[in-house]
């Protein structure tokens, strides 16, 4: 149907040049926002717009004398054709003739029915749809209505949880941040100068007493693998004197000696694993922790933390002066920029509300044409639609008779024959020349009423901007209604109401309600960025912490001498490696098991005359295995309980994996540096990190309000659902009230 629909525009659009387009009293505008048929319309006086296109008066002229000259034509052609008749001729020799005529006829016949049916399908259709326009219009102007309301409530959840929601995480956050700025400066101050060294000695200290607990396990593990190892070495010693013995004094062959030396039996009992001389004595470390607890080292770096936390409470009462206003002022952003949040919501919404008011009445335009000709209209339209379908039907019928069918004169045929066919066309040719007339004046007055239509819903679409009659008609939103008394002077002078077609072609062009609002001067989200929330003076610059640090000291002289002497205890020279250095878990060459198994065999494969020598080669299978079922499982439990011990112990009193004496050597060391940092510089240092705090909270208000404006400007309000509202509202009307009332041009 569109092709159709844009030759019916195409026609109105030729004939309609001059602007205004309709001259006053067809259309009017009612309620300031809705079309209406003026009351020349009304009133059917059309003399003033067919004075003002000469080309309306030509047509209408010509239709009105086909009307009344039609039903004249029509008289006298019946009368022609009931008076006179047509002469028969020579049928046999006009046969080829007739043939031809018969066929140019039928097709011109063919076209015209094709015609016809396209003018019933148009007349049929346009009704329906007009039908379908007003019903469909209150439809759309429903989804309309929702989708707006939802872009509206989707524009103030997306600014609520920007200015509000995230502001409310960020404040929490800072607060936090300010409430535990003491805390955080103090362990700065910590790691900086290396103070944390006391942690790690109150804690290899207070780690003594477990220490002691593993230590003398170790103790009783390290006694039970010196005699074990010594069990097991002792016992291979004999075993390989007893095979040496078999072998060279029992059996003596070459088979038996080369045997025994492939077993390695003669270094069985010289595997580091099984000599445990370099192991050390762990009851002097056991002996040395005990002595270190019983002297309450402990305490010292006890003392110690207890000064340093002394900085901490200088710290936190010189905060308690910088904080509070800080935190006031965070605390004064959150009404801020729910403030900001209300104003926009306010803003928006009421823009959004008018724009959609102004579009939802516009969408009410010219109901008053379909409720003043709904009743007869669906008359009319059911006969012409019937006319219709009645001459095409005949046609038809006659198109059949007329081609298929036989001369009259040919017998045996039945009803159709060319007779019944030229009959039918009769009939038909007469039932056209008595509705031709009442279609060409029902199409008359669908050509006015459409012309009228058009001009007034459908012809402004096309041309918002230069037509005339939507300058006219185009309503306005008042900026300066939805305008902050807060504003400033410079900010209040009055600014022209917007145009609802401005603002739609605005939003049609991909982009934010929120530019529609800051080119008219309404809101500009950007000058949040001149929103500060954290204000500090020249005086947040000066120094905080006043306090001398000069003669701080983390451990007084004594105190470092009694740690230092802990390098002096027997525990000095102790690590884990000590041990492991001279530990192993391979404690013989070759698996006892499978040298039992290799004597075993050995055993077997001897003959009887070496009866001595199988049975001592058998015996010393079975003790092979004895040793291996006893010693080995044993000795590999210890040690790996040794190794696990001795690493715990490690991680206990050890630093950096360094052995004690060094460990505490370099802890005291770190003591003094941060001791001597301190006094020199902590109080620089504090206030440089108190300053650092201070820009960091105004650099995160910042980013914050960065973010706000970068979502804002591109992720929110986006005008193309309003947009779309425009077009199935507004535009509705031309495409579903309209067009089907211009159809009828067409039939």
């Amino acid at each position: 149907m569109d092709i159709v629909f844009n030759f019916s525009r195409f026609v109105f659009d030729t004939i309609v040049t001059d602007s205004p387009a309709l001259p006053p009293g067809y259309v009017v505008l009612k309620d300031n926002d809705t079309l209406a048929l003026g009351s020349k319309s009304e009133e059917d006086d059309w003399a003033d717009l067919m004075a003002k296109y000469w080309l309306v008066f030509v047509w209408i002229v010509f239709l009105l004398i086909v009307i009344i000259v039609v039903p004249f034509i029509a008289v006298c052609y019946c009368c022609f054709c009931c008076c006179r008749r047509c002469k028969q001729g020579c049928p046999p020799c006009d046969e080829r003739q007739d043939y031809r005529r018969r066929l140019c006829c039928g097709i011109c016949l063919g076209v015209l029915i094709l015609l016809l049916l396209l003018a019933l399908l148009i007349a049929f259709f346009s009704n329906r749809l007009l039908d379908r326009g007003l019903q469909d219009s209150s439809d759309t102007i429903r989804r309309g209505s929702e989708d707006t309301c939802l872009f509206m409530k989707d524009v103030a959840d997306n600014i609520h949880h920007l200015l509000v929601l995230n502001y409310e995480e960020l404040e929490n956050h800072m607060i936090d941040q300010l409430n535990d700025a003491h805390k955080h400066l103090f362990l700065d101050l910590a790691d900086t100068s290396e103070s944390n060294a006391v942690t790690e000695l109150e804690r290899i200290l207070d780690n003594m007493p477990e220490a002691l607990q593993l230590m003398r396990q170790v103790d009783k593990l390290e006694k039970e693998l010196r005699y074990t190892g010594s069990q097991l070495r002792d016992g291979v010693r004999g075993m390989k004197r007893d095979i040496n013995y078999a072998a060279s004094n029992l059996c003596g062959t070459d088979y038996c000696m080369r045997m025994v030396n492939n077993m390695d039996v003669e270094f069985i009992d010289t595997t580091p694993c099984l000599h445990f001389d370099e192991l050390p004595n762990t009851t002097i470390y056991a002996e040395s922790i005990e002595s270190i607890i019983k002297k309450k080292h402990y305490e010292v770096p006890k003392r110690a933390l207890q000064r340093l936390q002394e900085v901490n409470t200088m710290v936190q009462k010189q905060m308690e002066h910088l904080i509070p206003p800080l935190i006031r002022d965070v605390k004064k952003g959150s009404d801020a920029f729910r403030e900001q949040s209300n104003r926009i919501h306010n803003i928006v919404g009421s823009v959004l509300s008018d724009i959609h008011q102004n579009t939802l009445h516009s969408t009410k335009s010219f109901e008053d044409v379909y409720e003043r000709f709904g009743t007869g209209r669906d008359l009319v339209n059911l006969l012409v639609c019937l006319s219709l379908f009645l001459i095409i039907v005949i046609l038809i019928v006659s198109l059949i008779c007329g081609v298929v069918g036989p001369a009259q004169s040919a017998g045996g045929m039945g009803f159709c024959s060319r007779g019944t066919g030229a009959m039918c066309l009769l009939i038909v040719i007469l039932l056209i020349f008595c509705v031709v007339s009442f279609i060409i004046l029902v199409g008359t007055f669908y050509f006015m009423m459409g012309l009228i239509t058009y001009e007034g819903a459908c012809a402004p679409l096309h041309d918002k901007e230069e037509n005339s009659l939507i300058r006219q008609f185009d309503s306005t939103i008042d900026l300066n209604m939805y305008r902050s008394p807060s504003q400033d002077d410079e900010d209040q002078m009055e600014v022209p109401a917007i145009r609802m077609s401005n603002a739609i072609k605005a939003c049609t062009a991909n982009r934010s309600i929120f530019e529609i609002l800051r080119e008219n001067h309404m809101y500009d989200i950007n000058d949040l960025s001149r929103l500060k929330v954290l204000n500090l003076d020249d005086s947040s610059e000066h120094q905080v912490f006043e306090d001398d640090l000069s003669k701080f000291v983390i451990l007084t002289p004594d105190e470092r001498s009694q740690i230092n002497d802990l390098r002096q205890e027997n525990l000095s020279t102790y690590h884990s490696t000590v041990f492991t250095a001279s530990m192993c878990s391979l404690y013989t060459p070759m698996s006892l098991s499978n040298l039992a198994e290799s004597l075993r065999q050995l055993s077997y494969e001897l003959s009887s005359e070496y009866d001595s020598a199988v049975y001592a080669f058998y015996n010393e299978h079975l003790t092979a295995k004895a040793y291996h079922e006893a010693y080995s499982d044993e000795l590999k439990s210890t040690h790996s309980s040794l190794v696990k011990k001795l690493n715990k112990i490690d991680e206990l009193i050890l630093y950096e994996n360094f052995d004690f004496a060094t460990s505490i050597q370099v802890l005291i060391e770190a003591v003094v540096r941060a001791e001597k940092f301190i006094q020199d510089r902590g109080k620089q240092f504090i206030n440089t990190v108190t300053l650092n705090l201070t820009q960091t909270m105004v650099e995160q208000t910042g980013q914050y309000v960065e973010m706000v404006v970068s979502q804002v400007n591109n992720n929110v309000g986006r005008c193309d659902p309003l947009a779309y509202i425009y077009d199935r509202g507004v535009e509705f009307i031309c495409h579903h009230m309209v067009d089907p009332i211009a159809l009828y041009l067409e039939v």
